[in-house]
C-alpha cells in the first residue's frame, strides 16, 4: 500500500520527478505554441458556477450509461500511448483499475501492451479500442476483428489528425529516440507489431526518427465512418469534433456518440479549447447521440462543469497516467477516487442529487459579472 496524494496536481508532481526528461516532455507537451493545451486548463478556469442552496442532497448518485452499458461514475479513461514507459504493466493495470472503479477505458491503439494482453489480464471491465484510418484498410479491418474478438464494446476513431502534430519540445530534445529505444524496443509496440511484417507497414523508424508510416489516411472523408459503419456492429465513436457542423456529419454518417476533443493539444494549435467548443456540439446533437468530453481535466469541479455544458461523460488523460507512474494500478485509482470524490463534493454544494440534475444553468462564463 502506498501514499495517497492529496490531489491530481500532486501526483503530476510525482510524474515529473520520475519519469526522465525526453520521456516526460513526450507525455506532457502541446504542438507548436502549445496554446491549445494551455487553454485547456485556462479556459475551465472562466467559467463560474451558480449554486442553487437548501436542496436535498442527503443520498448523491453518479450512475450513468454509455451506449447501454452502465458506469458506476462519469469519469472514463481517455486513451494516451505507451503506458508501459511509466509503469511495467502498463495498460493491464490501467483496465483493472477502470474495472474496480465501474468506469470505461479506452485502449490507445498505440498501447505497448497489446488488446488481447489487456483483455487477458482484464476481461470483464468495458472497455473500447481506439483506431485511426489507415490508408490500408485491411490493417483497419484486422483491428476491428481483433477488437471483437476481445471482447472491445466500442470503436474509437479519431479523426482530428490527418497528419503528426509538431510537438516541437519533444523534436527538440531527441524524442524520436525516446520512441525509438524505451518505447518500441524496450516495451514493445502492443496492438501493432504484427502489422509491420505481415501489411508491410513499418518501419515506424527510419534514420532514428519517427515515420508517420500508414496510419493516418490524408485522403479519408467521411466516407471513411460509413465503410467503418459497414464493418462491424460494435458502435463508432467518433473523436476529434470541435465544430457543430462535424457533430451533425459524425451522425449522418452513423456515430453513436462523439467526443469533443482537440488531442489534448497535441494535434492542430490555436482550435479552441474542448469546453469551448462543447456547448455548441451538445447544443446540435445532443439529442441525437451521446456527447462525450476530452480534454483538460483536472479535477471533480471540471467535470462539473463539463456535464454541465453537455457531456454525458469526461475522459481524462494525462492525469491517469500520473497515478500510474506513482503507483500502477492502485495509483489510477487513486486519481479516479481524487476526481470523483471532488465532483461528489461539488455536486452537494451546487444542489444536485444525480448527474440529470447538472443543468447549464449552473454553469456561467466569467464575463456574466464583468458588468458588477
Amino acid at each position: 500500500m502506498t501514499d495517497k496524494l492529496a490531489c491530481v496536481a500532486e501526483y503530476e508532481d510525482v510524474f515529473k520527478a520520475r519519469l526522465n526528461e525526453i520521456a516526460w516532455l513526450y507525455y506532457v507537451s502541446g504542438s507548436d505554441e502549445e496554446i491549445t493545451l494551455k487553454q485547456n486548463r485556462k479556459a475551465f478556469k472562466r467559467l463560474r458556477l451558480k449554486p442553487r442552496l437548501l436542496q436535498n442532497v442527503s443520498s448523491l448518485d453518479l450512475s450513468t450509461s454509455l451506449l447501454g452499458h452502465a458506469v458506476d461514475i462519469p469519469i472514463c479513461i481517455a486513451p494516451t500511448a505507451f503506458q508501459a514507459e511509466t509503469h511495467p504493466d502498463g495498460e493491464v493495470a490501467t483496465a483493472r483499475a477502470a474495472e474496480k472503479m465501474g468506469t470505461c477505458m479506452v485502449l490507445s491503439l498505440h498501447s505497448n501492451k497489446s488488446m488481447e494482453e489487456v483483455n487477458a489480464g482484464e476481461p470483464s471491465g468495458l472497455k473500447w479500442l481506439n483506431i485511426y484510418l489507415f490508408r490500408n484498410r485491411a490493417v483497419t479491418l484486422d483491428l476491428i476483428r481483433r477488437a471483437e474478438r476481445s471482447q472491445y464494446m466500442g470503436l474509437v476513431a479519431t479523426i482530428d489528425n490527418p497528419s503528426l502534430g509538431n510537438l516541437t519540445k519533444v523534436h527538440k530534445n531527441e524524442g524520436a529516440n525516446f520512441l525509438a529505444k524505451n518505447v518500441v524496443e524496450t516495451h514493445g509496440y502492443g496492438n501493432l507489431n504484427k502489422y509491420f511484417k505481415d501489411y508491410d507497414l513499418g518501419p515506424m523508424l527510419e534514420d532514428g526518427f519517427y515515420k508517420d508510416v500508414d496510419i493516418r489516411d490524408q485522403a479519408a472523408t467521411w466516407e471513411y465512418i460509413d465503410w467503418l459503419r459497414s464493418k462491424t456492429s460494435l458502435p463508432i465513436i467518433v473523436k476529434g469534433v470541435l465544430t457543430a457542423e462535424d457533430a451533425m456529419l459524425a451522425v449522418n454518417h452513423g456515430a453513436s456518440a462523439v467526443i469533443v476533443s482537440n488531442h489534448g493539444g497535441r494535434a492542430l494549435d490555436s482550435v479552441p479549447a474542448s469546453i469551448e467548443a462543447l456547448p455548441e456540439i451538445a447544443k446540435a446533437v445532443g439529442d441525437k447521440v451521446e456527447v462525450y468530453f476530452d480534454g483538460g481535466i483536472r479535477n471533480g469541479i471540471d467535470v462539473f462543469k463539463a456535464l454541465a455544458l453537455g457531456a454525458r461523460a469526461v475522459f481524462v488523460g494525462r492525469p491517469i497516467l500520473y497515478g500510474l507512474a506513482h503507483s500502477g494500478e492502485e495509483g489510477v485509482r487513486n486519481i479516479l477516487n481524487i476526481v470523483k470524490t471532488e465532483l461528489t463534493r461539488t455536486m452537494s454544494f451546487a444542489g444536485c442529487q444525480s448527474l440529470s440534475d447538472i443543468k447549464p444553468s449552473l454553469v456561467v462564463h466569467e464575463s456574466h459579472y464583468a458588468k458588477l
